[in-house]
């Protein structure tokens, strides 16, 4: 066997293929003694199993990195297509439901702010007007009307008329409620209408009754705030 391969090497070097001594490397030469065993290897192998050993190599090498290639894709287009079937069937609506609903909650809380407004105006639109009455028509706007319900100061002093002394009535949260502003403190006397001595009297009054606990210091009494929401209630 080795009196063929020098043989063959002979043979190679006659016809150019090897190239002469000085441009020979040792990398050709490997070459060479690979194809000569698998030359010498295949005529010891019968031709059928050898076609059939090679081809079931060549399938099965092909096959693998298509398959892996076709369950890829597949997986990608089968989910790119379940989502896009998901936002056709999603409706508009859905997408973007706070969107349409905080415009109709602001719309809704304006035309219930106009109601009230109104409602509280309906009772001053009754007004008799008498023989020789002269108004202007900006007499009747909303403006104007707004100015009716609005509280002034007495022109008179309450206690004097009834002749009471404020320091006699700490007890009665609801009398004191009239001369405290909503988040607990004591009105002015331009806001009263009380002379100075009785100022100075319902002023006393009220530290008495707050220091007592006849009456909150920041806000108004609970009866009195419970009987305005049970009168806004009955207005609805």
């Amino acid at each position: 066997m080795e009196n063929q391969k020098f043989a063959t090497r002979r043979k190679l070097r006659r016809e150019g293929g090897l190239g002469t001594a000085k441009k020979r490397s040792a990398f050709p030469d490997l070459i060479l003694i690979l194809t000569l065993e698998l030359h010498q290897a295949s005529q010891d192998i019968p031709v059928m199993s050898l076609n059939i050993f090679t081809s079931t190599l060549l399938r099965v090498q092909n096959a693998v990195p298509s398959t892996c290639r076709w369950s890829s894709t597949a997986a990608v287009s089968a989910f790119t297509a379940q989502r896009s079937t998901q936002q056709r069937s999603a409706p508009k609506n859905d997408r973007f439901p706070n969107k349409r609903r905080v415009p109709n909650r602001m719309r809704f809380l304006e035309d219930q702010k106009v109601q009230s407004e109104s409602r509280q105006l309906e009772r001053f639109q009754t007004r008799e007007w008498k023989a020789g009455d002269v108004y202007a028509p900006h007499d009747l706007s909303p403006a104007e009307m707004k100015k009716w319900g609005q509280r002034k100061a007495p022109s008179r002093d309450a206690f004097d008329a009834l002749n009471m002394n404020p320091l006699d009535l700490y007890k009665n949260f609801s009398v004191m409620s009239e001369y405290v502003s909503p988040m607990g403190r004591i009105k002015h006397r331009s806001m009263t209408g009380l002379r100075p001595v009785n100022q100075r009297k319902i002023a006393k009054a009220i530290r008495r009754a707050m220091g007592l606990g006849l009456m909150p210091s920041v806000h108004r009494h609970p009866e009195i705030l419970a009987s305005e929401i049970r009168s806004k209630i009955g207005n609805y």
